[in-house]
C-alpha cells in the first residue's frame, strides 16, 4: 500500500489555480477591510502551525510557494494568487494600512516557509504583524501567542487554539484554501474540542453593530445637512 502525502491525507488540493474566497476582483474590492487583515493574519497563524508540524510542514511549504509564486510584489494583482496573497493584495495597495504592515520581515518569512525552512524569530514577526494589522480581538491575540510555540504546547493548549481558529473559519472564511486542510488536522491530531464556545458570534455581532452607527451617523449627517441647506435657500 502507497503512504499517503500530506496534501492527500488532510485534503489540500494542489492543483488549485486561483484564490477560493476571493473569486473575482470586485469580490476582493468591495470586501470589508477590517475583515481581510483579520483574515490575513489568521492565515498566517495558521501556516505557522501547519509549519511546526512535520507531518503538515509539507502544505505550508507548497502553500507558501504559491503565494509567492511571480514574486511577491503585493501591489499587483494577480488572479491566480492564493487567498492569502489577494487579501495581502487588497491590504498593502492600501497606503493607511499597508505602510503599517513589516513588508520585509512577512517576504522573508513567507520564503523561509516555501524553502522548508524554520523562520528566524517567528514569534516577534508574528507580534508586529498583529500590531500592525491594528489587531484587536482578544481571541485571535490569544491565539497568536501560543500558536507561536506550538511545538511546546499541551493538547489542552492545541486543542484551544485549534477550535478556536476552525470557528473563525466557519464564521468568516469556510471557503478558505487552508480551512479544509486545516480541518483535517485538528481533527486527526484530536484537536477539536466541544466545549468552547464559538466567540466569533459576538465578534459578527460588533461588526454589525459598528456597520449600523457608521450607516446611522451617515444618516444623521445627510439629513442634518440637507435641512441646513434647506434652510438656506429660503433665507
Amino acid at each position: 500500500m502507497s503512504e499517503s502525502t500530506p496534501q492527500s491525507q488532510y485534503g489540500f488540493i494542489g492543483s488549485l489555480n486561483e484564490s477560493r474566497l476571493y473569486r473575482t476582483r470586485q469580490q476582493l474590492d468591495a470586501a470589508d477591510m477590517r475583515g481581510v487583515m483579520d483574515f490575513a493574519f489568521n492565515t498566517i497563524v495558521t501556516l505557522h502551525i501547519l509549519a511546526s508540524d512535520p507531518k503538515t510542514a509539507p502544505i505550508a511549504q507548497q502553500y507558501a510557494t504559491r503565494t509567492l509564486a511571480n514574486g511577491a510584489n503585493f501591489k499587483q494583482y494577480r488572479q491566480g494568487g492564493s487567498d492569502l496573497y489577494q487579501a495581502l493584495h487588497k491590504i498593502m495597495s492600501d497606503p493607511a494600512v499597508g505602510n503599517r504592515v513589516p513588508d520585509m520581515q512577512l517576504k522573508q518569512y513567507l520564503r523561509q516557509m516555501a524553502a522548508g525552512k524554520p523562520a528566524a524569530d517567528s514569534g516577534s514577526f508574528l507580534m508586529r504583524l498583529e500590531r500592525g494589522l491594528a489587531i484587536n480581538e482578544s481571541q485571535y491575540k490569544s491565539m497568536r501567542r501560543l500558536a507561536a510555540d506550538w511545538a511546546k504546547l499541551n493538547s489542552s493548549q492545541r486543542g484551544l487554539v485549534a477550535t478556536k481558529m476552525l470557528h473563525y473559519y466557519r464564521t468568516h472564511a469556510i471557503r478558505s484554501e487552508l480551512y479544509e486542510p486545516f480541518r483535517a488536522y485538528a481533527k486527526g491530531g484530536g484537536m477539536v474540542l466541544q466545549n468552547i464556545d464559538n466567540a466569533e458570534k459576538t465578534t459578527v455581532a460588533k461588526r454589525i453593530a459598528a456597520k449600523a452607527a457608521v450607516g446611522a451617523a451617515a444618516f444623521t449627517g445627510g439629513f442634518v445637512a440637507g435641512r441646513a441647506f434647506g434652510k438656506s435657500l429660503w433665507n
